[in-house]
């Protein structure tokens, strides 16, 4: 058995795979809402970029809102 056919087994047979990765692989898979205000950051979170003019979920974690619901 070669090693991509034995990973292959272990993936089938496995309850749980835990991924660990960084923005790079959501980046990679199209999520590209963490630093612009990118058609998908537009989509979900269009009141708060004109409201608060913060582009990016990571520039909105540093926001101060005006209430904890929109916290």
């Amino acid at each position: 058995m070669n090693k991509i056919d034995e990973l292959i087994k272990h993936v089938k047979e496995a309850d749980t795979i835990i991924v660990g990765a960084g923005s790079g692989m959501s980046n990679a898979a199209g999520m590209d809402f963490w630093y612009s205000a990118s058609p998908l950051f537009m989509k979900h979170m269009k009141y708060f970029y004109d409201k608060y003019h913060f582009a990016g979920i990571f520039n909105g974690f540093y926001t101060r809102f005006d209430s904890k619901e929109e916290h």
